[in-house]
């Protein structure tokens, strides 16, 4: 499975409009503001014109950088949204370890936009939408912590069948 193509000519535009949402959402209340919910709705329009994803929702990026980097969600709103394509088991398998290793034929500063947009294809094809925490932490969906990649895959398959 490729990874997904992006228009990288929009990378600069949509990190601007990512950071101009942030700052605006940290400075003013843009509940209580009717300016400033003016201008944040300003935004959102233009974040969903230029990457095409009528999806997205600005108040998401709302403190990105407490879990990212500014270039990493700008990466993944570029990224159109993942559809079901009835993946077989095991492409769900192949997918699962390549995820698991970070095995993408990606730049180093794409790697966590793609392993997220990867995650989220996984999620739509399984119809688990904590599948993160089947690979992450594998005791919270009853599996040992230490759990292998087999055991793992397994848990993945019996559980999006049922």
């Amino acid at each position: 499975m490729n990874y997904p193509e992006i228009d990288s000519s929009k990378l600069s535009e949509v990190m601007k409009i990512i950071e101009a949402a942030a700052s605006l959402m940290e400075e003013k209340d843009c509940d209580s503001d009717a300016e400033a919910a003016k201008e944040l709705d300003t935004l959102q329009k233009q974040l969903c014109e230029i990457t095409g994803n009528e999806n997205l929702c600005i108040k998401d990026y709302n403190a990105y950088w407490s879990y990212t980097s500014l270039e990493t969600v700008a990466y993944s709103a570029l990224f159109q949204p993942p559809a079901k394509t009835g993946m077989t088991d095991a492409q769900i398998t192949e997918l699962i370890q390549r995820i698991y290793k970070l095995d993408f034929d990606v730049p180093a500063k794409e790697l966590e936009a793609v392993s997220e947009y990867f995650l989220e294809v996984l999620a739509v094809e399984t119809g688990l939408h904590n599948v993160s925490d089947y690979i992450y932490c594998p005791n919270e969906i009853g599996l040992d912590l230490h759990a292998d990649l087999e055991e793992i895959t397994a848990r993945i398959l019996a559980d999006s069948k049922s």
